[in-house]
């Protein structure tokens, strides 16, 4: 009996092990096993959406990548004249998408961010709507935590958006300018010889 109880802890022992084991295998076998089928990541799906041919694609949606400009404007105190600063500069920090949102909402457009990478959910980051006139866009940009800042859109270029925002801090200006360049799809005008 003696030995019965001694042996019952090891043998339960071994088959705890045992059975991690083979529980090891099996998730290294699944991670292993690729899809039979083609597979593409959000990107693609969006470049796929523009890439349609049912349609013209609104020209504010698209692909683009961003850059920003942070300067700080200070006015001299006895010369008055004024002192531009660059604070911060970051060239194509991000990769968005922009589309149409849903009829009904309060929003003409989302921006979707494309850094997040192998997941199922992509955060919206901000919104766009068109100024009555059409010819700018107000878009408001989503912090985690904060308000949203109010940018002024202007597109300089059938490929590019640049929006301003700025505010005062005591006697200095703090301007955000960001810059949205297209990269998908680009803007293709065919110049016809006559």
């Amino acid at each position: 009996m003696k030995k019965l109880l001694t042996l019952l802890p090891v043998l339960f022992i071994a088959h705890v092990i045992q059975a991690q084991d083979v529980d090891f295998d099996v998730k290294d076998k699944l991670r292993t096993k690729s899809s039979p089928f083609e597979e593409i990541d959000f990107e693609g799906m969006m470049r796929r959406y523009f890439g349609k041919d049912s349609g013209p694609v609104n020209s504010t949606e698209g692909i683009y990548t961003v850059s920003c400009v942070i300067t700080k404007t200070t006015k001299g105190f006895f010369t008055g004249r004024e002192k531009v600063k660059v604070v911060e500069r970051k060239d194509n920090y991000a990769r968005i998408a922009v589309v149409k949102d849903w009829p009904g909402t309060n929003r003409e457009y989302i921006e979707i961010s494309l850094n997040t990478r192998s997941s199922l959910k992509y955060p919206i980051i901000g919104e766009l709507n068109t100024l009555s006139e059409g010819q700018g866009l107000i878009y408001k940009h989503y912090e985690p935590g904060k308000g949203g800042l109010t940018f002024s859109m202007m597109p300089l270029h059938p490929d590019i958006l640049e929006g301003v925002y700025s505010e005062m801090d005591r006697r200095k200006l703090i301007t955000y300018t960001l810059s949205y360049l297209k990269i998908y799809p680009k803007e293709n005008k065919e110049i016809t010889k006559r």
